[in-house]
């Protein structure tokens, strides 16, 4: 069969027709569409979390919180790209986009026990969970720090916000209470050791009304709950409440005598005391420097110790001793040892004079050429502490002016002490001197004689008391009460009515009748005892008598 190229061939568009059947999976999109459209808008936005740790936090689990209320979940948790924490992901509720601002804060709840008490007793049970405290920025965020620990005050609280610097060892925390007056005002935000200063550096949040108090002139120093100072002006012991021995804390005021100045700005920074006494002898910053040199030892004098006229501070000890860099032992004589003291025009005891420096360090030398002389001095017994005393000495040797680099020297006499030593010292001299042989000859013999008497006085104690163990002698209370007895009975017969006393009687009356006839012979032998041979001389011829 031939083809005919002159036949035309005529074709009919094809029309093309939606099936119905097309519907079903055109309304099942439009249908998933509209609720992946739900689901993101129903969803609020989607928020992630930097940690140092995810401990405690599981996904699916852990939720955020704002006040006790749920506002968001934990979606999942993963290592950060540098392995040096971990990132979390978490799915906020809807309508919390107002909360996610940049001056907001995440921290996680958990159990902790610290100065300040026990706190998260409750996620034991239920688990930890991620808190929120809203900001008040305008500006929003969807990545956060999360902190370590709990802030301790809100972030849109009113107050004054100021920074403290400490050189000293000091065992503060965050959250430790700032005390004003036994109130709790503030609390330390923060705290960082600064390598380059080599010193502490504490942020310190002072809620209003309080704020007011802080002042370009306050001071700030520890507060420690129990306060044992032990100086040359004796012991001095201050507790305070239980709470404060176990918290600490830090507190501040306004020295004595000093004017409130400017309310303390953000940012401003005080230095940190270690007590308030630190704090007061800080503010003395306008000094006149001496150097004293001393024959006593200087032990128990250390910096801080007190420079004392009559009983008023007017100054403090520096430096114990005070070796310079060109310090040369030719420079000093008898080598004395060198202390830097200050006088300070700005104590009350000298607030009198109202002089300058130069004015000062004048009259100091017309003190010193009137006798105005230094010593050491004991302050405390117990503790052995002592410090410097200025007083007048009526027989002071002439005053020469000195100096020792670029300070005068203080004149100085020995203390009471040392001239106590001394005079001991001579006195032992001559002691010394003594020649003590001859009367230790003597105190020799006299013991020696001694010791014989109380060899016959114990040879005579043993012969008594042999004689009062004997027989016979124990028999002799017995024989006098017996003898006693025979005399008392023999008295009673001498009674009046007896008849032996009667014949007593008359032997007497005899008695007394013989003794009248022998007293002319006894008078006559008394005035010539050779009467009885030769007789009795006659004073005259005889006279013859008559015969009767």
């Amino acid at each position: 069969m031939t083809h005919d190229p002159n036949t035309a061939v005529t074709h009919k568009p094809r029309r093309w027709r939606i099936s119905p059947v097309w519907l079903i999976p055109l309304g099942a999109a439009l249908i998933g569409l509209w609720l992946v459209y739900q689901n993101v808008m129903s969803r609020g936005p989607e928020i992630t979390l930097a940690l140092d740790t995810a401990d405690g936090l599981e996904a699916g689990k852990t939720l955020v919180k704002v006040r006790s209320v749920e506002v968001g979940h934990l979606e999942s948790v993963r290592l950060a790209d540098d392995y040096e924490g971990a990132v979390a992901t978490v799915q906020m509720n809807p309508d919390t986009a107002e909360l996610l601002v940049s001056d907001s804060r995440f921290w996680v709840v958990k159990p902790r026990i610290g100065r300040q008490g026990i706190s998260g007793l409750g996620t034991i049970l239920s688990g930890a969970y991620i808190q929120l405290q809203p900001g008040s920025a305008d500006k929003a965020q969807r990545r956060y720090e999360v902190q370590d620990t709990p802030p301790t005050t809100a972030s849109d609280e009113p107050g004054v916000s100021v920074r403290l610097t400490s050189n000293g060892d000091n065992s503060l925390a965050v959250g430790d209470p700032i005390i004003y007056q036994g109130q709790t005002v503030g609390q330390i935000e923060a705290g960082e050791f600064a390598v380059e200063e080599q010193r502490m550096e504490y942020r310190v949040f002072i809620r209003e009304p309080y704020a007011r108090l802080v002042t370009g002139t306050t001071q700030f120093w520890l507060r420690s709950g129990i306060d044992f100072h032990l100086g040359s002006d004796g012991v001095d012991v201050q507790t305070g409440s239980l709470q404060s021995i176990l918290a600490g804390g830090v507190t501040f005021g306004q020295a004595d005598g000093v004017e409130p100045g400017d309310k303390a700005t953000n940012g401003q920074a005080f230095k940190l005391y270690a007590t308030r006494s630190a704090a007061n002898q800080d503010r003395f910053d306008r000094k006149i420097k001496y150097v004293i040199l001393l024959d006593d030892s200087v032990r128990g004098l250390n910096p801080g110790a007190p420079v004392e006229y009559r009983g008023l501070r007017i100054g403090t000890v520096e430096q114990v001793p005070f070796f310079r860099d060109d310090f040369d032992f030719e420079q000093l004589s008898d080598f004395k040892i060198p202390v830097l003291i200050s006088i300070e025009p700005q104590r009350p005891a000298n607030s009198w004079a109202n002089w300058s420096d130069a004015q000062w360090r004048e009259n100091n030398r017309r003190f010193f050429a009137n006798g105005l002389r230094a010593t050491i001095k004991s302050g405390n017994l117990l503790t052995g502490a002592t410090f410097i005393n200025l007083q007048f000495e009526g027989n002071a040797e002439g005053y020469a002016p000195t100096t020792l680099g670029q300070y005068d020297v203080f004149p100085s006499v020995p203390s009471s002490i040392t001239s106590i030593q001394a005079q001991l010292s001579d006195l032992m001299d001559k002691l010394n001197a003594i020649d003590i042989r001859p009367i230790a000859n003597d105190l020799k013999h006299t013991l020696e004689a001694s010791n014989d008497t109380l060899d016959e006085l114990h040879r005579a104690t043993r012969n008594i008391n042999q004689l009062l163990e004997s027989k016979d002698t124990r028999e002799l209370p017995r024989t006098l009460r017996v003898t006693l007895g025979e005399l008392q009975h023999t008295l009673q017969g001498f009674q009046q009515d007896a008849p032996a006393y009667g014949e007593f009687s008359r032997s007497l009356d005899r008695l007394n009748r013989v003794l009248d006839d022998v007293a002319p012979l006894a008078r006559t032998l008394h005035n010539r005892p050779n009467a009885l041979i030769f007789g009795r001389p006659e004073d005259g011829d005889p006279i013859p008598k008559a015969a009767r």
